[in-house]
């Protein structure tokens, strides 16, 4: 399956500047995807029902973006708690890995369409809201950042989830990696992926194996505990 990146410049994530508020749009997963989508990635922790990853068209899904199943139970979609929702969001969103998918997504929305595709039938109060103007308030808080390992699996766990047979194409890892990974460091990082059994390589780029897929969950996992 040939990379879904629309309209990039090969500098992406690497400038300072501010982001336009029209280079962030939100889309329902239930809307007919657009050219004009650009590079399309779902921040719900659930997956859209009856929406198969063909129809959904994304480039990265990025469930560990999405808020808890506690806050998302107790938010319910009731108005009068949207705005404590917006506080608690914003709390989960400052864990060092969530910072680094952020700051990914900063980086996309800087040289090209990013839309953040929710599942929601609130078109008005919901996370693709909070996320996009977290995105837009200047710059992301200082945080403490991961390895390079880490940052690459994480990524490479995003865009894989995101596509049919999660598949990794290459151009969408490097697009996302870009703020932290490009040129030969991404390469070494690759290789030694591969070296140690946690990718394997396809015809449209790369797969996790299943003990990547392990090192994914288990580094959510210790984040989760330790925020």
């Amino acid at each position: 399956m040939a990379p879904r990146v629309r309209g990039v410049s090969s500098g992406a994530g690497t400038g300072p500047e501010a982001i336009s508020a029209d280079s962030i749009r939100l889309k329902r997963a239930y809307e007919p995807v657009e050219q004009g989508d650009g590079v399309r990635v779902l921040v719900d922790r659930l997956w859209a029902r009856g929406v198969s990853k063909e129809e959904a068209h994304l480039d990265a899904w990025m469930k560990e973006l999405g808020p808890s199943k506690e806050l998302r139970e107790w938010f319910g979609h009731r108005p009068e708690r949207w705005d404590g929702f917006q506080e608690r969001y914003r709390v989960e969103l400052a864990t060092p890995l969530r910072q680094v998918l952020l700051t990914e997504l900063q980086s996309v929305a800087r040289s090209a369409t990013l839309t953040l595709v929710y599942g929601a039938r609130d078109t008005r109060e919901n996370e693709a809201v909070v996320v996009r103007q977290y995105l837009l308030d200047s710059h992301l808080p200082a945080h403490k950042t991961p390895d390079d390992s880490s940052i690459l699996l994480i990524t490479a766990g995003a865009v894989a989830a995101g596509h049919v047979d999660e598949e990794i194409p290459a151009a969408t890892l490097q697009l996302f990696a870009a703020p932290y990974l490009s040129g030969p460091t991404l390469d070494r990082l690759l290789q030694e992926l591969l070296s140690a059994d946690d990718l394997q390589r396809i015809a449209a780029g790369w797969q996790l194996t299943s003990r990547g897929h392990g090192r994914v969950r288990q580094l959510w996992s210790q984040e989760e505990q330790e925020s």
